[in-house]
């Protein structure tokens, strides 16, 4: 097919199974950042650094390694051309959907690759979880409209539903505009740390910026911000995600940056929390 042209073959966990419900794509998209750059190199490093852990969930007690995953490799982007690039994501993914019934992990990049996948399945979707010390939700910045900090304001005019989790940082315009608007709920970082009991929830695509973490925990990011979430409260959410919707249709990372990480501890976070978003996907799968 001629998608597929437009891919990059790859593994993760370097366990393929291509029957797997769980698969994977690459999207290393790295042009507007506007701090640290290197996000582009994040979907091969999280690959290698779930290759060198074991495939243990341990919320859920299943053994990734008897499941495997079915990895589609990275999609080749233009360099430097960002209308062109989303267009080149939205095609992969289309095609990717219609053939994958099951989970997708798709591993960034920036965080402005989860406009055109959330564009591809919005009518697929009932709700947006996003996870982010960011709100993103600028009307524009530095002089562009469609960028990693105005990607949630653009995906809110097209009316996505959207709750928003552990937020700490806020320019003015944006916490006025989400504060007028009524398709979207935020929980703020404080609030987070509380016993968070969400409503039940219909078909969720859910988006994990790994600044949302504190910088202790998750120093390779590319906008840190202190007073994060921990490890353990994300996973408590997360697993409350997947009890109160009907499906989780995919789930992405984003903002890990292997050019300023310490020891590769946040790519090794960032697969962690994919084998446990596999695990917690296929208990409920088992469950129903």
């Amino acid at each position: 097919m001629a998608w597929r042209t437009q891919l990059f073959k790859q593994t993760f966990a370097c366990l393929e199974n291509d029957k797997s419900p769980l698969g994977v794509v690459g999207i290393p998209m790295d042009y507007t950042g506007s701090y640290k750059p290197g996000s582009r190199f994040a979907p091969q490093r999280i690959r290698d650094s779930a290759c060198n852990i074991e495939l243990y969930s341990l919320f859920t007690g299943i053994f990734l390694e008897d499941i495997g995953f079915k990895d589609y490799g990275d999609v080749i982007l233009p360099p430097g051309d960002i209308e062109g690039s989303l267009e080149k994501i939205k095609l992969v993914m289309r095609n990717i959907i219609e053939e994958h019934s099951g989970l997708l992990l798709v591993l960034g990049g920036e965080h402005l690759i989860t406009y055109p996948v959330v564009e591809v399945i919005k009518d697929k979707i009932d709700e947006l979880v996003i996870f982010d010390a960011h709100l993103d939700a600028r009307s524009e910045y530095l002089g562009s409209k469609l960028n990693h900090a105005t990607f949630l304001r653009r995906l809110l005019d097209e009316g996505v539903n959207v709750i928003h989790i552990g937020s700490r940082a806020y320019s003015r315009d944006e916490y006025e505009y989400v504060s007028s608007r009524d398709n979207i709920k935020v929980i703020n970082v404080l609030e987070a740390f509380k016993n968070i009991k969400l409503e039940d929830l219909g078909r969720v695509y859910i988006s994990i910026d790994m600044d949302v973490f504190d910088p202790s925990i998750a120093p390779g990011v590319s906008n840190p911000e202190p007073f994060g979430l921990s490890h353990y409260v994300l996973l408590s959410i997360l697993r409350e995600l997947f009890e109160k919707s009907t499906s989780v249709i995919g789930v992405d990372v984003v903002e890990v940056n292997p050019l300023v990480d310490v020891n590769g501890e946040t790519s090794v976070l960032a697969a962690k929390l994919l084998i446990e978003v596999s695990g917690l996907y296929l208990a409920k799968k088992s469950f129903k």
